[in-house]
């Protein structure tokens, strides 16, 4: 075998063009199927980082209009007296943030509140300190607090006497406890790039929780042996108890279900991993049929030293482990530059990646990814070297001699062989392109939807003021409304405003309504709307339309006439055929003021672009408090300007900075950021499949060169003698391209085929388009043709040059 290889070396040493041509080839295919399989193997195989993670699952509520949300404390009181389906539940609660203040300027840093048996259920251990003692997750309990891995290299340099020592979240002094291991994220935070940087405890009151406040994530071990399709039976028999004793209206439609948290984290990236996953074993597949195309040509290149090797002794078993070495080594130095490329790619789609991929910065090429890369390198040089191996162990020396002699026409076998190949690479061309040109009108359908405001020139920030600093709900309002004026008195802004989560950025909740003089009628669910809280200028800064009445202004004071705006869709379903403006509507404690509806606003698209526009109400920030007590202490600025909108960051910062120093600026971004984060991973899987299509192309366009170029070479002479007989070029040119079309037509048609069984598996990852789109099935076989055509016009044009008088005197 040393020896073999040693020849397969000289041998491609002799031909460099054709050796670079090969393993460039192969290094395309094998580095896309190692970067796409460490992608999978990070997100789908390698296990989360909790103990026995197949025994974790969330819980979830459902009702009218809402198929997936939080639970209450009541619930989890409940689900943890089930002792046979739970060995225990858990529970946490993610906020806006904490400022963190001292030494170092203001940080705000995610934050969640958790219960003092989170951190056992899921297995993790902090790496210094300890976890939350139930007797501190209790109303009023001791402030104490769990320091995220991160958090405490960036901002505490790593010191391991942070433990012990308060350091002032929001204005309050927090005793350290513990610090969190470096993988740790909570359940749910696999798909962000800013998980929780501090735990602290929830504190619930658990002695007298109210069933219908909805807040609270909650993760469940089940006890051995139970699925979380058995928990969800039982806990929808729960909430049908529930319903019957009263503790929620029949008419809500309550109800709740189970799902394991491996699911509920890579359940959303499933379906595309596997198109890319598909997509590029295709790609590899085009590949090998390439190479096997261009050694079918190099054995045939070589029949004449083949025979002389099997008339001096050379039995088949040599000839094809002489063949197998120069595949092997063909493979073995392609997948070695594929990895190199698989190493560069898998960084880039870490970092480009969209934060719905589970656990993406922690992508990397591991001791699994080498294995799969060397698998993969030896599958493919057997898998491509099994045709011309067979090739060269079958020589024949008589038809070799004829096949390659004074005449130098190809047998029928060698051509259909290679015809074979042509048109399997053409059904999968046109498969994986098809696929693309699918997935690239997806997302072009989607960037084109309207979100019903407008994103041009608009920048958005969040500001949350610490309760300890601003107690007072008329400190909240104040500042608010003095910022956004400053913010309006700048020359480049011509809009400004707050509101308390931006539509797309972030997801948004419902609230129970009522309106005046309208009782809920027998069987009907409970009113329900999203509730937004703005100040004056939101509107007009977000560009959002005006369909009715009159936005937010100054003279809706906090004591003045207690108003609402309500959008399209709620307008259309609770004031069918009249006039919304005037009614009123209260939301809020029971006791709290009705609301006249003094506007009529356009529909916004906020829980995502593809999801239906929910009903919505909005109320003035500086009126908040009359209907819940207290007013929002963290908004989101917006603020629409004549010019490039970050030119006016550093000087908002600075009014910011002005009014109180120790507030940190979050969130920063352009409305059209924020767009296109909702579209990153249409945006991802679309250019990933592009890409390939791209290489898919090129390989096909290769391929048919390749082959047509050889074919003519080899049948040189047989052309020269039909021109020197009195062919015309013309004859001979349509000849070459048509024994070119027919296997690329051939393999076009059964690509197409193949397309109407595969596309189906797109379905859940397309919006606004078809998986049998007619445009797209037309479209791109017409483009392979073309391609195909293409890649034959050259060879053919080169047949008809050949000088018949040169070609007959080779021999």
């Amino acid at each position: 075998m040393i020896a073999d290889l040693r020849l397969a070396v000289r041998m491609l040493r002799t031909r460099p063009l054709f050796s670079a041509m090969v393993i460039l080839t192969l290094a395309l295919g094998i580095g896309a199927n190692t970067a796409i399989f460490s992608v999978v193997n990070g997100v789908l195989l390698r296990p989360l980082p909790y103990r026995a993670p197949a025994d974790l699952a969330l819980i979830w509520s459902t009702w009218t209009n809402f198929d997936k949300t939080w639970v209450s404390a009541w619930e989890l009181v409940q689900y943890r007296g089930q002792n046979r389906l739970f060995q225990a539940v858990a529970a946490w609660g993610s906020g806006s943030g904490v400022t963190i203040t001292g030494d170092q300027s203001p940080e705000n840093v995610p934050a969640a509140e958790v219960t003092a048996n989170l951190l056992p259920l899921l297995g993790v251990a902090p790496v210094a300190g300890r976890v939350i003692a139930p007797e501190e997750d209790v109303p009023n309990g001791p402030r104490v607090v769990l320091v995220a891995h991160d958090l405490w290299i960036r901002r505490f340099g790593g010191d391991p006497g942070l433990v012990g020592r308060t350091i002032a979240l929001d204005g309050d002094s927090w005793t350290v406890i513990g610090i969190l291991p470096k993988s740790f994220r909570l359940p749910l935070e696999f798909q962000t790039r800013a998980p929780a940087q501090v735990l602290l405890p929830l504190r619930l009151d658990t002695s007298n929780p109210d069933p219908g406040s909805h807040n609270y994530y909650a993760v469940t071990r089940l006890a051995p042996g139970v699925t979380p399709d058995q928990a969800t039976r039982e806990v929808r028999n729960l909430a049908t108890r529930w319903t019957a004793e009263r503790r929620y209206p029949e008419s809500m439609r309550f109800s709740a279900f189970a799902i394991g948290l491996a699911d509920e984290v890579n359940g959303a990236v499933r379906r595309p991993l596997f198109v890319l996953v598909g997509s590029v074993g295709l790609l590899l597949l085009l590949a090998s049929a390439n190479v096997a195309n261009l050694l079918l040509v190099r054995a045939d290149s070589r029949a004449r030293e083949i025979a002389v090797r099997s008339a001096l002794g050379a039995g088949r078993g040599r000839l094809l482990r002489l063949a197998l070495a120069e595949s092997l080594l063909l493979a073995g130095l392609g997948g070695a530059v594929g990895l190199a490329l698989a190493w560069l790619g898998v960084g880039a789609l870490a970092a480009w990646a969209p934060a719905s991929v589970p656990r993406a910065t922690e992508l990397g090429v591991d001791g699994t990814v080498l294995l799969f890369a060397s698998l993969v390198s030896l599958l493919t040089g057997l898998l491509f070297g099994a045709a011309p191996a067979g090739r060269s162990a079958r020589v024949d020396l008589v038809s070799s001699l004829k096949d390659g002699g004074r005449v130098g026409s190809e047998g029928p076998g060698r051509r259909r062989s290679r015809d074979w190949l042509v048109a399997a690479e053409m059904a999968g061309a046109v498969m994986l392109v098809i696929g693309a040109g699918l997935t690239f009108r997806s997302f072009r359908n989607l960037s084109r939807l309207d979100p019903g405001f407008d994103i041009h020139n608009a920048l958005t920030l969040r500001v949350a003021l610490p309760e300890m600093s601003y107690p007072a709900t008329a400190d909240r309002i104040r500042f608010f409304q003095e910022l956004g004026d400053e913010v309006r008195s700048l020359p480049q802004v011509t809009a400004a405003g707050f509101v308390r989560v931006l539509p797309i950025a972030a997801e948004i909740g419902d609230a129970g309504m009522m309106i005046e003089g309208r009782p809920m009628p027998p069987g009907e669910a409970s009113r329900s709307a999203d509730w937004q809280v703005v100040t004056a200028g939101y509107f007009e800064a977000m560009g959002i339309r005006l369909v009715r009445g009159r936005f937010f202004d100054r003279t809706d004071t906090p004591d003045g006439l207690q108003v609402i705006a309500i959008n399209e869709t709620l307008a259309a379903q609770y004031f069918p055929g009249e006039d919304p403006l005037g009614k009123r509507i209260r939301v809020g404690a029971p006791d709290s003021p009705w609301r006249t509806v003094v506007g009529v606003v356009g529909d916004t698209r906020h829980n995502g672009l593809t999801n239906p526009v929910k009903r919505a109400w909005f109320i003035p920030h500086n009126q908040f408090a009359k209907s819940w007590g207290s007013t929002r202490p963290a908004m989101t600025l917006v603020a629409r300007t004549t010019g490039d909108p970050r030119g006016i960051l550093k000087t908002v910062e600075r009014l910011i900075a002005n009014r109180d120093r120790n507030l940190p600026v979050t969130e920063v971004a352009t409305l059209e950021d924020v767009l296109g984060t909702a579209v990153t991973e249409q945006r991802f899987t679309a250019t990933l499949m592009a890409g390939l299509a791209f290489l898919t192309l090129a390989l096909a366009a290769i391929g048919i060169y390749g082959v047509m170029s050889y074919s003519v070479t080899r049948r040189s002479q047989e052309i020269g003698v039909r021109l020197a007989l009195g062919a015309e070029p013309r004859r001979v040119r349509r000849m070459v391209i048509g024994e070119g079309m027919v296997p690329a037509v051939l393999g076009i048609g059964v690509g197409v085929v193949g397309a109407v069984g595969l596309s189906r598996f797109l379905g859940g990852i397309l919006y606004g388009v078809s998986p049998l789109d007619p445009l797209t099935f037309v479209t791109i076989p017409l483009l392979l043709c073309a391609v195909a055509l293409g890649s034959a016009l050259g060879p053919a044009r080169r047949a008809t040059r050949v000088d018949p008088v040169v070609a007959l005197r080779r021999e």
